[in-house]
């Protein structure tokens, strides 16, 4: 005890040292200091400290720690996750909207001239259903004035302060809002890019309906294509555009079963769509590589109704009459609940990981409520690396942060003229950065993951829904299942940091 107290004695006093330090070197700091500081950072021949070895495309991230030998059971999503479609579906999906619009709900002819841009929108962004507004959101709900635009022109810095003032979104904690919808599935790129380039089409022809009406036209069309089973049918017609061959998904699975895990898959598509699929990825055998298969399961519903019995299908994909008192591997099952899997299996639930790439339908309720470890697929961030790697990013990186940290110290030497001068000179600097910046992203909305400062509202509800993230469920294979343990890097709060 006495030496506890001797430590924490010499603790303190050397606590007050530093702060002492620091409260001399903030008295002693000139702005002459800061100018010559500026001076090094905006010269060409200075090397940015910041540019370091390339990140991995391929790794996995991590949100909270998390050991793969405790994690007995792994499940997965198909769309996105087992099965990563091209980018020509997009494409597919975007031309049938449009035809849709066309042959059901009497639009112009002329919209079939329309083509999809795969770089206009961005995963994460909102959008308001009223207005046709598009904008991208930070962690705190706020509004980035350099994303905001209406359909495809740029909304001025007083429209959107007249339309949103303070430029906020508000929304239930939930994150629920009947005004306000974010983009969170790769499925919804295509219907909202249509939304974007109908309304544009209308509004140079003078006949500009509302913009909900449209939004509304859009959604039932693309309901209809997928409910009437229209979408379907024709990937698994033409499933070699959409899918390839995918040998490191059977290498990834294989080596799960040799450490003895429990593999499952958990779905909303119907099983023979998810049939013809992995077979084309994996052969005609794939099924022997799961212990369960759940088709139809209607999620997020599967996580919250515990009242949705589990329907056992026949050969000819139908419900087979019958109650389900287990669940067996070599056959397919649909709809069910969460539940009932526990109980018919013996899963607990801690010992479970499912990956997923929609983070409301599959990720929050599992991990939210039903305890259950989750994994994002984020297909973005194959891109987002790349972009993070170029040195022309990095530089200007490096720039913007010792601009943030001038900006920070000098404004410690207001109310000093020369220190006013010198902020507002450098904000415009920073501003000019990071217009830079911006222009390296193909979307006007930038990066998925963060604003300038903060990190976007999408990465935050990603943080807490996903404990792990990747670009492809395949990478996978580059951890070891019975050894590895994904650990967070240790982030500083700003009250732990100068």
């Amino acid at each position: 005890m006495i030496v506890h107290r001797r430590f924490c004695c010499c603790l303190e006093r050397a606590l007050a040292l530093r702060n002492q330090l620091n409260r001399q070197r903030l008295s002693t700091t000139s702005i002459n200091d800061l100018v010559n500081h500026h001076k090094t950072i905006k010269s060409s021949v200075v090397t940015p400290p910041s540019i370091r070895s390339p990140l991995n495309p391929t790794e996995v991230f991590t949100n909270s720690e998390l050991r793969l030998s405790d994690m007995d059971v792994i499940g997965f999503d198909y769309d996105y996750t087992l099965a990563p479609y091209t980018r020509e579906l997009e494409h597919t999906i975007f031309n049938m909207i449009i035809e849709g619009l066309v042959s059901t709900r009497h639009y112009p002819s002329a919209l079939s001239e329309l083509k999809y841009d795969p770089d206009w929108l961005a995963r994460g962004t909102h959008y308001d259903i009223t207005s046709g507004i598009f904008m991208k959101v930070d962690a705190y709900h706020r509004i980035q004035s350099e994303s905001v635009y209406q359909c495809f022109r740029k909304v001025p810095e007083e429209e959107i302060l007249d339309r949103y003032p303070g430029k906020r979104l508000f929304f239930s904690p939930a994150g629920h809002s009947s005004r306000f919808r974010q983009i969170v599935d790769i499925f919804q790129l295509p219907e909202l890019y249509a939304w974007c380039a109908v309304l544009n089409y209308l509004q140079s022809t003078k006949n500009v309906p509302h913009p909900v009406l449209v939004y509304e036209d859009i959604s039932n069309v693309t309901r209809d294509l997928h409910v009437h089973g229209t979408l379907h049918a024709h990937i698994m017609r033409n499933i070699g555009r959409y899918l390839e061959p995918n040998s490191t998904l059977v290498e990834m699975l294989n080596m799960l079963r040799n450490e003895n895990k429990k593999l499952f898959i958990l779905t909303n598509s119907p099983y023979e769509f998810v049939n013809v699929g992995m077979k084309h990825m994996m052969g005609a055998k794939w099924r022997s590589q799961f212990d369960v298969v759940i088709c139809l399961s209607q999620k997020p519903k599967f996580f919250e109704d515990k009242y949705r019995v589990f329907r056992r299908l026949t050969r000819r994909n139908t419900p087979a009459y019958g109650e389900v008192t287990e669940l067996k591997e070599g056959e397919v099952y649909c709809e069910g609940n969460v539940r009932d899997l526990h109980r018919l299996t013996g899963w607990q639930p801690c010992q479970i990981l499912y990956f997923g790439d929609q983070m409301y339908a599959d990720l929050a309720e599992p991990i939210l409520n039903q305890g259950w470890h989750t994994g994002a697929i984020i297909r973005e961030l194959e891109h987002e690396i790349e972009l993070l790697n170029s040195e022309e990013y990095q530089s200007n990186m490096h720039v913007l942060k010792e601009l943030n940290y001038l900006i920070r110290e000098v404004q410690r030497l207001l109310p000093d003229p020369t220190a006013v001068k010198f902020t507002e000179q450098w904000c415009l600097e920073r501003k000019q950065v990071r217009t830079e910046l911006r222009t390296l992203h193909a979307s006007p909305f930038c990066s998925t993951f963060r604003t300038h400062l903060m990190p976007t509202l999408f990465y935050r509800r990603l943080s807490r829904f996903a404990e792990i993230y990747t670009s492809n469920l395949t990478n996978l294979v580059n951890y070891n299942p019975s050894h590895f343990r994904f650990t967070p890097v240790r982030q500083d709060l700003p009250h732990e940091i100068k």
